[in-house]
């Protein structure tokens, strides 16, 4: 009965994203992770893991394996990459994450219950999945949950809201280690958004873009779209972001004028920024784009509604045009985070926040925590971010080696 519950999942029933792209292990990443660990000692803890299962993302979990054994991988369902999950599979148990499901205490207690086998648990999350149920779960398995660590700034938000937190909780959302991840996300929505528009015919610069909000992921955002010469303005609705966004040149205006003067809306808020009301808002044939989950990003549930009387067209894998009433906008991704069409490639930089993901539950599973926010301390940072230096100077310097060359040749 627990198995059926609880959904072993296989590739093809998680998979997003069907690319020949193999998360490959590098010689740099199994070094700096090798370094990483000889700091921690392991334990008699099990991890859960929530994760993106992409490549060239997914070496921190050897490293996670030996302090805190990987009882079960939660792979994101829209950002799992077929040839690395059937990877990931072939090596720990995956099984299907739900949002439903986790925020049911009954479910989710027998489930880790049944994947602890009698061992304390370290829960990774992205995105807040165990927040709903946490506090009944702790108090159904008194002294089983060790802590949490969550990833996101979504994610956090979903934690603070509980108010007393019943565990300990981890946050790695707002860690400088996490900077060049987010200036990189940026970077892969703009490159998936730029792709997307030029198999329909179309190009990113000189269009009207509109950004929504001025976070991490969205100043990302803005400043790659000005590096391809589109004309950006933001909308933010905090006064010292948008005062950011104003200060380094960016346009800005009210939501209602900012999405009728776009040709692309990228909404990068995490809050349900834009719902079916805010539709008939946009410029005809905008194009609309989301940075994180559309169920972040969207509230868009009545939009295959009979009763708002819109239509719906596939124009390339990844692009949707609806009509109402004669006008029209495109949909990327169906509304959740674009860079996932094309599998995010982060590049070497994802590993410090893995690293720092993998130092925090290493400190959950080694001494008990009173519940409450934790952050990692900003020696362990600095020990993680000169590891990484010393691992991946020689690879980044021979990249350097290549483009020089290249340039020579011209």
């Amino acid at each position: 009965m627990a198995s059926t519950q609880h959904q072993t999942a296989t590739p093809a029933e998680l998979t997003h994203s069907d690319m020949d792209c193999r998360s490959l292990r590098t010689g740099e990443a199994d070094g700096f992770f090798a370094d990483l660990m000889t700091g921690f000692a392991p334990s008699d803890v099990a991890s859960m893991v929530v994760t993106h299962v992409l490549p060239g993302q997914m070496d921190f979990l050897a490293a996670l394996n030996r302090i805190a054994a990987v009882a079960a991988v939660l792979p994101k369902p829209k950002s799992a990459d077929h040839a690395t999950l059937e990877e990931v599979a072939s090596r720990y148990q995956c099984d299907v994450l739900s949002r439903g499901r986790f925020a049911d205490p009954g479910w989710l207690a027998t489930y880790l219950v049944d994947r602890a086998a009698g061992r304390r648990l370290v829960l990774a999350d992205i995105g807040g999945y165990y927040a709903p149920a946490l506090a009944a779960v702790c108090s159904a398995m008194p002294g089983t949950i060790a802590g949490v660590v969550e990833d996101t700034e979504n994610g956090l938000r979903r934690y603070l809201a509980l108010g007393a937190l019943p565990c300990p909780v981890y946050s790695v959302a707002r860690s400088p280690l996490k900077e060049p991840e987010d200036r990189l996300v940026g970077e892969a929505i703009v490159f998936s958004i730029e792709s997307l528009l030029r198999k329909l015919g179309q190009v990113l610069a000189g269009r009207r873009a509109c950004v929504l909000g001025f976070g991490k992921i969205g100043a990302g955002v803005a400043a790659a779209l000005h590096a391809r010469h589109a004309q950006v303005s933001v909308v933010e609705t905090d006064p010292v972001r948008h005062a950011h966004a104003i200060s380094i040149g960016y346009g800005s205006a009210p939501l209602p004028c900012a999405l009728a003067a776009a040709d692309l809306v990228v909404s990068a808020t995490g809050s349900r920024a834009i719902g079916v009301e805010h539709l008939g808002m946009l410029r005809e044939g905008a194009v609309l784009a989301g940075a994180t989950s559309a169920d972040d990003e969207f509230d868009l549930t009545d939009l295959h509604s009979p009763a708002t009387g819109f239509t719906h067209e596939a124009l390339v894998d990844g692009a949707v045009r609806y009509r109402q009433d004669g006008r029209s906008f495109v949909l990327l991704g169906n509304g959740n985070a674009v860079n996932f069409l094309h599998t995010s490639a982060l590049g070497p930089a994802i590993h410090l926040i893995k690293a720092e993901i993998v130092a925090a539950m290493a400190r959950l599973a080694a001494e008990p925590h009173e519940p409450g926010l934790y952050e990692v301390p900003g020696d362990t940072r600095t020990r993680i971010a000169a590891a990484w230096v010393e691992a991946f100077r020689p690879h980044i310097a021979r990249a350097v080696g290549v483009a020089a060359e290249w340039a020579a040749h011209r």
